[in-house]
């Protein structure tokens, strides 16, 4: 099998615009979105995880007048966020993790509102959008992420696995090396 590089960012936006990242805990869903950055400014970087992506980002070396993060404590402070992202008019914009206020509250316009948005906004400029999983390795609000993505690709410690084709890569302390992908 042969192996070719390719930047993340071709790799994820391959098949369209709104791509949802997933995978358990600890593989690599944050440091990939991070990463895009790197290759798509100016953008908008939303979490819904606190200052968890801080470190990261200042070890990355991604902080660049181009790109702004913002954090979201509750569901209609998100939708807002998007909001005010969207009226920026970034290339790319990340929100991180979006089923997280669903999660706690099982309310589906905690996701369809964000969704809608950003469906909207992925006409015209790109979006990522992660999602967590629950302890039984389900996407909690899989439904809906089939339903609002142009793609959805399962990131594992070392893979991005989508739509019969995969991206080896590796996290280090300067970013994510990659894309090795086959053909």
């Amino acid at each position: 099998m042969e192996y070719k590089h390719c930047k993340l960012s071709e790799f994820i936006f391959k098949n369209g615009n709104l791509v949802s990242l997933y995978g358990v805990a600890g593989s690599g869903k944050t440091a990939v979105a991070l990463q895009v950055l790197e290759d798509i400014t100016p953008s908008i970087y939303i979490s819904t995880q606190g200052k968890s992506y801080e470190a990261r980002v200042e070890s990355m070396a991604l902080i660049n007048k181009n790109t702004f993060f913002v954090e979201a404590n509750s569901a209609d402070e998100l939708v807002e966020n998007i909001i005010r992202g969207i009226q920026l008019q970034p290339e790319l914009l990340i929100v991180d993790s979006i089923n997280t206020f669903y999660r706690l509250s099982r309310r589906a316009v905690d996701l369809i509102h964000p969704l809608i948005f950003l469906k909207e906004f992925s006409k015209y400029k790109k979006a990522i959008i992660t999602w967590q999983m629950s302890m039984n390795n389900k996407v909690s609000g899989e439904k809906f992420m089939r339903y609002f993505s142009d793609d959805v690709i399962r990131v594992t410690k070392n893979y991005l696995i989508g739509n019969l084709r995969e991206c080896k890569f590796k996290i280090t302390e300067r970013g994510v090396i990659g894309c090795l992908r086959n053909y």
